[in-house]
């Protein structure tokens, strides 16, 4: 079986890590759709934020902290990538405020807020 190029990117550099935070930043680089993972960049920018909008979705369990340890790890990846491959302004920009990470932040919080009487009158 061929691997993508984002796992194999990935696997020596998950080499040292906890096995069960290697399991599941591979579980989540796989299981986040429309991923191009043949763009380890991409790639590791889109499942970094699909595991903090997971993250932020959930309930504050103990059990979800592998989870953000796993978006955690995928961004800093996806910028030791970046780096390598001359695309940090790329991943700052993705992942800045103003970015997808903020975009996706307000929608979750407009989502959340009930509406004030009055507002946007």
């Amino acid at each position: 079986m061929s691997l993508d190029a984002t796992t194999r990117w990935l696997r020596p550099r998950l080499a040292e890590a906890p096995p069960e935070l290697a399991d599941d930043v591979l579980r989540l680089v796989a299981s986040t759709p429309g991923l191009d993972v043949e763009d380890p960049v991409s790639a590791l920018i889109g499942a970094a934020l699909a595991g903090l909008e997971q993250v932020a979705d959930g309930t504050g369990e103990r059990s979800e902290a592998l989870r953000l340890l796993a978006a955690d790890a995928a961004l800093t990846f996806a910028f030791e990538a970046a780096a390598e491959s001359g695309r940090t302004a790329e991943v700052a920009d993705r992942v800045g405020l103003a970015g997808e990470l903020g975009d996706r932040l307000v929608a979750k919080a407009r989502l959340r807020r009930p509406s004030a009487v009055g507002e946007g009158s």
